[in-house]
């Protein structure tokens, strides 16, 4: 989503990077931010733990240290898929997720790609239900083209938490870079202070990183009641890798700049941007970038038309060197059907001087991601109907390798406003159960994905243009890139069927498939072939389960899967329903023409030690893994 300085009267939730932290806030509350875990609390960690004794099992104490320590590794074919997640008993990491995949490739050798992911370590308390994680920003390196992997984890600089992952190689410098998010999380507690943003480097290709450089230095506790406090999300990192640019080996990093105005409420968030000239070692001062626009009318604080409400910037470099970035802003209240419903607007900044100057935001498409416009989840979060994983519209940027001025988004939304919306309709996230539709969006709200191009290097772009007729099935977190030779590929999450029906009974989604489609050649889905079934079983999940939030008489049937039962519980639909598998995929092309991508998957059944209590037993389901898969 992310809902940014709603009114008053507008009930909120939080975003959470990397996994999420629910919590329960008044009406004039709303904004999204990063944290840790949804109702999870951080682990108290060892520090200092050069001869920390501590357990490597999933019920016992582990340190920071250990875990960043940790390595494994795997193997698979990539002509069909990988499950890049080792999957080895010690620290849970059989059942523990891995989610929010993306991937980079080495612009001089093909075979040489890392990857990486929010990746997550668990604990339970099975005798008060407490919950708790470490989670750290997972890494997959390849040598080979992806047919075996290097799992391990990115240090931390400071905090007990990181994420977003998102990795790069500089060409010009022979480093590998990965930025994160850091962060402090508290015991017993849902408050989250430090929200910096940090990048850490490899100088032998991904198997070993630096303590990371704070790019973005957060202050205060940014989720919670503190004045002022600042607190970084969803960071990007890209680099100049062409060698005829005026600014090649020139890196750069953009973020959302979350500010709390009295007692945690919220004052902005716009875009900002650092930028690196000697391989990620020192970073320049951040620069607001986001501009002002005359579509910016709604202000929670800012000026009169100051863009300063947004989320999901990605940098992009195109061959000439210039810099664009795209982000979501949510303040054209001229789109919205209803009132403060926060349809965003894609827009795009951009820089030819290496990131000394920017122009206004240009607008690029309204989309229809507004309040009103999609079901909600048991965490006061939009979903996919049928579902209940957290969803978003964003895509990514893309520049064509062989036209410096062709640029391209990509995108997913529901192409039409909601006609069942109505003044106030979602006054009362999330809605009842079992549907958590407030605002009657229900089938209707069928996302597709679109592309927008630029022709004339971002001063105008085209209207919309749908990508594939799904007919029908739900298609979601699409990742684009362009081959050398300018041919364009995408990848995304679709269902495996339509939804098809109201409520009840349960639609008839209850599986996806990643797929990648190819311009002049179409679209194939990526089937799983490790797991222990061939599709994604989004709504029969091992962590991050509805059921888990909310009580029996709250549990979101409408997701189904129709019929389905956990002994002792006969009907259980609803209970296992995924509610966070991440907020993006990747997708990476490389200097041969070849495509890899990365995702989340849901096609591998295990168990994990937390008690489900209404089966009394070990809760199983379908773990979240790191896919791959080449092309």
């Amino acid at each position: 989503m992310p809902r940014l300085g709603l009114h008053s009267r507008a009930a909120a939730c939080l975003l959470l990077a990397g996994s999420l932290l629910v919590v329960g806030v008044g009406p004039t509350a709303a904004r999204d931010k990063p944290s840790n875990t949804s109702t999870l609390h951080m682990t108290k960690l060892a520090t200092g733990a050069e001869d920390f004794q501590g357990q490597t099992d999933s019920g016992g104490q582990f340190s920071k240290t250990q875990i960043e320590r940790f390595r494994c590794t795997s193997a698979g074919n990539p002509a069909m898929t990988v499950d890049m997640s080792c999957n080895t008993t010690e620290y849970g990491q059989d059942w523990a997720p891995d989610n929010e995949i993306a991937i980079a490739v080495n612009p001089t050798n093909p075979n040489h790609l890392v990857a990486g992911s929010n990746d997550y370590f668990y604990r339970f308390n099975n005798s008060t239900g407490a919950r708790q994680a470490i989670v750290l920003t997972g890494f997959f390196t390849s040598f080979d083209g992806g047919a075996s992997w290097i799992d391990g984890q990115i240090p931390v600089r400071s905090g007990n938490g990181a994420g977003d992952p998102s990795p790069y190689f500089d060409r010009r410098h022979g480093v590998v870079l990965m930025a994160q998010l850091e962060n402090t999380g508290g015991q017993g507690g849902p408050f989250v202070s430090q929200g910096d943003v940090s990048v850490s480097r490899s100088l032998n290709g991904g198997i070993n990183w630096t303590e990371p450089v704070t790019v973005m230095k957060g202050t205060g506790t940014g989720i919670g009641p503190a004045n002022r406090a600042t607190f970084f999300d969803k960071e990007w990192i890209t680099c100049d890798n062409w060698p005829d640019s005026p600014r090649y080996g020139r890196c750069y990093v953009t973020a959302t700049r979350f500010l709390n105005a009295l007692q945690g409420s919220y004052a902005e968030s716009p875009i900002v941007m650092s930028y690196s000239d000697d391989g990620g070692q020192t970073w320049s001062a951040p620069v607001e970038i986001s501009g002002s626009h005359s579509s910016c009318t709604f202000q929670s604080t800012g000026g009169a038309t100051e863009c300063d409400e947004d989320q999901f910037s990605y940098p992009e470099v195109a061959s000439n060197g210039h810099v664009y970035v795209h982000f979501i802003n949510f303040q054209n209240e001229a789109a919205w059907e209803v009132d403060f419903d926060f349809d965003g607007q894609i827009m795009v900044v951009k820089s030819t001087d290496g990131g000394q100057t920017w122009s206004p935001p240009v607008q690029v498409v309204q989309i229809e991601d507004g309040l009103s416009d999609m079901p909600f989840s048991v965490i006061v979060r939009q979903t996919i109907w049928g579902h209940q994983i957290r969803w978003n519209a964003a895509g990514n940027i893309t520049a064509d390798p062989t036209d410096a001025n062709h640029i391209t988004i990509v995108f997913a939304d529901r192409g039409a406003a909601n006609p069942n919306a109505t003044e106030g309709c979602f006054f009362s996230l999330p809605g009842s159960p079992p549907k958590y539709d407030p605002c009657n969006a229900g089938p209707g709200a069928d996302t597709n994905v679109y592309r927008v191009d630029s022709m004339n290097g971002g001063a105008s772009w085209g209207p919309r243009t749908l990508v594939d007729a799904a007919g029908g099935r739900h298609q979601w977190f699409p990742w684009a890139d362009y081959k050398p030779n300018g041919t364009l590929a995408i990848a995304w999450d679709e269902d495996v069927d339509p939804s098809g029906t109201s409520y009840p009974p349960a639609p008839a989604n209850d599986e996806f498939l990643h797929v990648l489609w190819v311009d002049g050649v179409g679209k194939q889905a990526l089937t799983p072939t490790t797991g222990t079934l061939s599709a994604e079983q989004v709504d029969i999940s091992v962590t991050h389960w509805a059921g888990q939030y909310v009580p029996m008489s709250r549990w979101p049937r409408v997701c189904g899967p129709f019929g389905y039962s956990d002994p002792p519980v006969a009907d259980a639909t609803g209970k296992d329903c995924n509610v966070f598998h991440g907020d993006y995929t990747g997708l990476a092309t490389d200097s041969s023409g070849r495509i890899h991508v990365v995702w989340t998957g849901l096609n591998r059944l295990a168990t994990s030690p937390q008690t489900d209590f209404y089966t009394g037993q070990p809760h199983n389901g379908y773990a979240q893994d790191a896919m791959y898969a080449r092309r």
